[in-house]
């Protein structure tokens, strides 16, 4: 028995399909990948937020009252620093002093204060400190960069009548710190972090005192005692 053979037209129909399999699959395993690629894209920048989020609020609930001498060794008119294109920063940027820098019985040659600050350079957040304090070394600060593609940076502070401010010159702590964070193609981000201030300034004490307006009544009162003694003699 003879055996036939597939003719031409039957090859070119199997051929075509076998390349429109081959197209089809193609193209789902390409979607695959760059959905894959969109999701860890999106993973990263998440767990990029979560980071810079999680070091403000240690950074912001430490604040602390300690004036900064700048190289010149002027003292800073408020505890807070901060501007617009403050410490060379894109948008906003703000420095400060916190607490709470661990450094265990003392070994390391610094005290458990550190100064910080944040600043946008180059599209990327940075997150800027100095070993010591006072910048009366002139050493440049060291810089951690937290995130990237950054579009806007801003800080605004609570005061002791609960009414937001867009900068702070008071020689006091703000009640709270609110930053304003957007990243490209995303929408504003705003986050709320607690510091342990009142936003009150401390008032200067006052040169008279209940005592010594006792001391003073003393005075007045001791004649006319002496002369009640006079009397009664």
């Amino acid at each position: 028995m003879r055996q036939r053979g597939f003719t031409l037209l039957e090859v070119m129909v199997a051929l075509g399909i076998l390349a429109f399999v081959v197209m089809g699959t193609h193209q789902i395993l390409d979607s695959t990948i760059k959905a894959k690629e969109a999701s860890e894209e999106t993973i990263t920048e998440l767990e990029s937020l979560q980071t810079t989020f999680r070091l403000m609020d240690q950074d912001f609930s430490q604040m602390t009252k300690r004036e900064v001498r700048n190289e010149s060794g002027d003292l800073n008119p408020s505890y807070v620093l901060h501007g617009r294109f403050e410490l060379q920063s894109q948008f906003d940027g703000i420095a400060f002093v916190r607490d709470g820098w661990t450094n265990p019985i003392s070994l390391l040659p610094r005290s458990e204060l550190q100064a910080v600050g944040y600043r946008v350079i180059d599209d990327k957040l940075e997150r800027i400190y100095r070993v010591y304090v006072d910048a009366l070394d002139g050493a440049e600060p060291r810089s951690q960069v937290v995130i990237e593609n950054v579009e806007e940076l801003k800080f605004e502070f609570l005061d002791d009548k609960q009414k937001w401010q867009e900068d702070w010159n008071k020689k006091a702590l703000p009640l709270a710190v609110a930053v304003t964070l957007q990243l490209k193609d995303t929408a504003p981000i705003r986050r709320l972090f607690l510091t342990p201030g009142n936003g009150k300034e401390q008032q200067a004490p006052s040169s008279s005192s209940t005592g010594t307006g006792r001391d003073q009544q003393g005075v007045e009162d001791k004649p006319q005692d002496d002369r009640d003694r006079g009397s009664r003699r």
